[in-house]
């Protein structure tokens, strides 16, 4: 793990290193300084070489594979079996032994001048770590003290609001003596002295960038100023206690008005869950957790990248590590050469701070030659769908109208801003055809409102900040802003026009789909099988779509598997249960009353439920077991669920990046499952999905193991793999 003892002297550093809080792992000279004013790292200490400049895949390629691959772990044959007990565990709760070379590595990381890490482990544990470590470095009166009383003794966790309610149920399950509270809602405390009466308080990145934006509100713009300096240059005790001391006082009268608590005191530790929410820089939940005042921090992500390498950034500056936690240092040395196509300098420059500050360890990593981590199996299959005659002819025919309108889309000149979303737009069309012809009379702004969390109640600022348009966000940076377009091909449309399409649309795409809505009734059996609702099935008029039928008909053989059998105890095995995942909110809509109407009791998760009926959905797949099918929108539910009740998963429609897909799959296959889990992937041979089944195969080649799988730079996909997707040869 260590680089060697000899090389060239640490950055600002005038002597010899000394080793600190007795640390039986010393840093070399070559990888850091341990200086008075905090943890620096010179990025230079090893020699540049000469290279060639590579293609910006290739560059991105060898980034994230660095990045994919274990990092900072210790030898697991070192691991002391008495360290898997944790004082204040329920009894029969241990750890793991990479868990315990977590927990050695996390207390390791805050002694010193050494002040927290990036723990990216993927499936591996992560909570259980981070719970020992508050529970081992729980600081003690004279700790406070010692600090001069700047922080409360508790450990602040920001994570998903998906993620909260699970936080407070996994410490209550492992360490039920902690003292948590959940700081969320219109009901959240005003008063940060409550935080000083417990150990542990979780809240979300949405209640934190409400909260930062009031508090901002409250302080001089001076003030605040210094703070950004101090929070890009320098983390000297004496200017943290000056800024502290004067940000509490001016922010006296901030107790009486807005809701801003998390920005009114210290915390001993601060800890960010999920932490790919604050990739953007520039966000307001970014801004907002730079500005958290913490003793230790910690980064916890199983994706340190998903697009590029400037998604780092926000971690170390959160973290405070020098010099890459300036912008101007970090894009020169680091962004700027891997843009260029240049990795192995700054590559090198990466590795000098990530072998000390990030511990990263992987599944197929081994102990002993078995891997860290034994799951039971996992299968993956792709279902390939076949048509009937009139969706056949519905997806020709939209198919060639998108193809149409790309032609003349590039005849216009560079795909670039409006023209590029909607090119994004006709594609989004022919992926829903493949879902089920009815989506796409549907507005494409639907699905994307749905997928991003509301506030519960209207007055409530708790949304996630909206830097980007929630659709742009669904395919990557663009701007759906505009004037008026057919919502099927995207051509301009007057403001007097009427209908939401053109004429030609009308005539033809919208007509067939129409027909294909209302040709019959579903007739259901009754309300009750589904997740509380008082709709009937057959109150509506909706044809299956060949997916609908094959999820209904999946859902039936995994039924099959335990019908009518007995465990070693006679009694009736229960059926298995499943995630159904797809990437439109409006498809799950369609997908219900078939549940309904097959008897099938259900509930469901996506972004536009309120946090309280999203744990009221996760517990009752979890505990009921009359429940066999959970709906989740891919965005909301895709990260961060555990969801080991199922071991089947539906993926109804694809997305490029297999990664993002992996992680959907985890929230089964994870610490945790005891069953084989089976996951079905459904595609349509011949449409736009086998293209990108092509595509994810591709960024699987070019990144083996990676997070991420492909470039997707700044705005998503390549054009030119954009492109791809569709079928070109009508423009021939």
């Amino acid at each position: 793990m260590y680089l060697t003892q000899n090389g060239p002297k640490p950055l600002f550093s005038s002597g010899p290193v000394k080793a600190l809080g007795g640390n039986p792992h010393p840093e070399p000279a070559t990888l850091t300084a341990q200086l008075e004013d905090g943890e620096a790292y010179n990025i230079d200490s090893v020699p540049e070489v000469y290279e060639f400049s590579k293609s910006t895949e290739d560059a991105s390629r060898e980034m994230r594979e660095f990045l994919s691959g274990a990092i900072g772990a210790l030898n697991l044959d070192d691991v002391d079996p008495t360290e898997a007990r944790v004082e204040g565990f329920r009894e029969g709760i241990t750890l793991l032994p990479h868990q315990v070379q977590g927990r050695v590595w996390m207390r390791e990381r805050e002694t010193g001048k050494k002040l927290g890490g990036i723990l990216a482990d993927m499936g591996l544990g992560k909570t259980i770590q981070t719970v020992t470590r508050i529970l081992d470095g729980k600081p003690s009166g004279s700790d406070l003290a010692k600090a001069k009383n700047l922080y409360t003794k508790a450990t602040l966790v920001v994570a998903p609001v998906s993620v909260m309610p699970q936080w407070a149920s996994e410490i209550e399950k492992m360490a039920p003596g902690l003292r948590v509270i959940q700081h969320h809602g219109p009901k959240r405390t005003a008063d940060p002295k409550v935080f000083g009466t417990v150990d542990v308080v979780i809240t979300t990145y949405t209640t934190l960038a409400s909260e930062h934006t009031k508090y901002a509100g409250t302080t001089e713009s001076g003030k605040k100023k210094a703070l950004r300096e101090e929070s890009d240059d320098s983390s000297d005790d004496s200017v943290i206690e000056e800024s502290i001391r004067a940000k509490a006082k001016s922010s006296t009268k901030a107790k009486k008005g807005p809701l801003c608590a998390l920005f009114e005191t210290g915390f001993w530790r601060v800890v960010l869950d999920e932490a790919q929410n604050i990739k953007n820089r520039s966000t307001k939940a970014a801004k907002a957790c730079f500005d958290l005042r913490g003793k230790y921090r910690w980064v916890l992500t199983g994706t340190p990248i998903q697009n590029s390498v400037e998604e780092l950034f926000p971690f170390f500056h959160f973290l405070r590590i020098r010099p890459i936690n300036n912008w101007d240092t970090f894009n020169a040395r680091i962004a700027k050469p891997v843009k260029a196509g240049k990795t192995v300098n700054a590559m090198k420059r990466l590795h000098v701070v990530l072998s000390a500050t990030m511990l990263r360890r992987t599944k197929n990593q081994t102990i002993e030659g078995k891997p860290l981590l034994v799951l039971p199996e996992r299968t993956v299959e792709v279902v390939t769908c076949e048509f009937d005659p009139d969706e056949r002819a519905f997806y020709e025919m939209l198919s060639e109208r998108a193809a149409n309108r790309l032609a003349d889309i590039e005849a216009g000149g560079n795909i670039s801003g409006k023209s590029y979303t909607q090119v994004l737009v006709l594609l989004l069309r022919l992926r829903q055809a493949c879902n089920h012809p009815s989506l796409i009379n549907k507005d494409h702004r639907k699905d994307a409102a749905a997928i991003e969390s509301k506030p519960e109640r209207k007055t409530e600022e708790e949304e996630e900040s909206k830097e980007v348009d929630e659709l742009a966000d669904l395919f990557g940076a663009v701007d759906l802003a505009g004037g008026k377009e057919c919502v099927v091909c995207q051509v301009s449309l007057p403001k007097s026009h009427e209908s939401n399409y053109c004429d030609e649309c009308a005539k033809t795409v919208v007509k067939v789909a129409n027909r294909k809505s209302v040709s019959r009734r579903v007739g259901g059996r009754g309300a009750g099988s589904g997740s509380g609702a008082d709709v009937v099935g057959d109150e509506l008029d909706l044809l299956p779509s060949t997916k609908i039928n094959k999820v209904l008909e999946l859902l039936d053989q995994i039924l099959a598997r335990t019908s009518g059998k007995l465990d070693e105890d006679g009694k009736k095995i229960p059926p298995q249960k499943t995630i159904i995942f797809s990437q439109f909110t409006s498809m799950l809509d369609l997908i219900e009353p078939f549940l309904r109407n097959a008897g099938i009791r259900y509930c469901r998760y996506d972004g536009s439920m309120p946090p309280a009926k999203r744990e009221e959905a996760l517990n009752q797949i979890r505990n009921n077991k009359a429940t066999r099918v959970i709906l989740i929108s891919f965005k909301a539910g895709g990260t961060g669920l555990n969801l080991t009740a199922c071991n089947n998963v539906i993926l109804v429609d694809l997305w490029w990046n297999p990664a993002l897909e992996d992680q959907a799959f985890d929230r089964a296959h994870r610490l945790g499952q005891k069953k084989p889990v089976s996951i079905y992937k459904l595609t349509v041979r011949d449409t736009v999905e086998q293209r990108i089944l092509q595509l994810q195969e591709k960024k699987r080649a070019l990144a083996a193991a990676a997070l991420s799988g492909g470039k997707l730079g700044k705005g998503g996909l390549k054009l030119e793999e954009l492109l791809d997707l569709f079928d070109r040869a009508d423009l021939d």
